[in-house]
């Protein structure tokens, strides 16, 4: 059975929902000013002094610079999610293991990505063509390129009705899910869908 990370966390009542699941890790968008869910790094730090200990910290960030990683880590992140570029002075001297993330359009996206080799790489996360939009890319991709899948994770427009028949096609290590356990206009998190997301995780038989 897969991990699980809720990603996009916004107030108090979020983590509240994270406390009362089994939720792995716990996702906060910085740095990312485009992003409806992103935070200051002083409110980051204000919600994960609230998550219970098992829960890892994640700072989700898009083509970090050195001094916002560095930022990242003097604030106690457990871990940093890097969409686009990853820069190789980051690659060098982040002290923190990274998700490194691909928004996958196409086949060629997944195997651009394992070309990057680094020690510092705890798993890979696969995203939609546009984080956070609910859009899923195709699975197939992924069972035709990757032989060991339990350095995956799964993202992109999961949700309660579908990742079943996810974690049965890919067998991730981790899933991670944002919009799909979202409100209706995507004001925080919601309770029951966060239920029905995690039961449907708990209930599948990857095998």
């Amino acid at each position: 059975m897969p991990e699980i990370k809720i990603c996009g966390l916004t107030c108090e009542e979020d983590i509240e929902l994270i406390n009362a699941y089994p939720v792995s890790y716990a996702g906060f968008v910085l740095f990312f000013p485009k992003s409806k869910r992103n935070l200051t790094l002083e409110q980051a730090q204000h919600l994960k002094r609230k998550l219970k200990d098992s829960v890892k910290t994640v700072a989700v960030t898009v083509a970090p610079s050195l001094e916002q990683v560095k930022e990242i880590e003097g604030a106690g992140f457990d871990v940093i999610q890097i969409h686009g570029t990853l820069h190789k002075e980051v690659e060098e001297k982040v002290h923190i293991p990274v998700f490194r993330a691909v928004n996958v359009e196409k086949e060629e996206d997944i195997r651009k990505v394992f070309s990057e080799r680094s020690p510092k790489i705890s798993y890979y996360v696969f995203d939609g063509k546009r984080p956070g939009s609910g859009e899923v890319f195709d699975w197939g991709f992924l069972k035709k390129n990757v032989d060991n899948t339990s350095r995956i994770m799964l993202a992109g427009g999961l949700h309660s009705e579908n990742v079943a028949n996810a974690i049965k096609a890919v067998q991730p290590g981790i899933v991670d899910v944002s919009s799909g356990v979202e409100k209706e206009h995507g004001a925080g998190k919601d309770r029951e869908k966060i239920e029905r997301f995690v039961q449907a995780v708990l209930k599948t038989d990857c095998r």
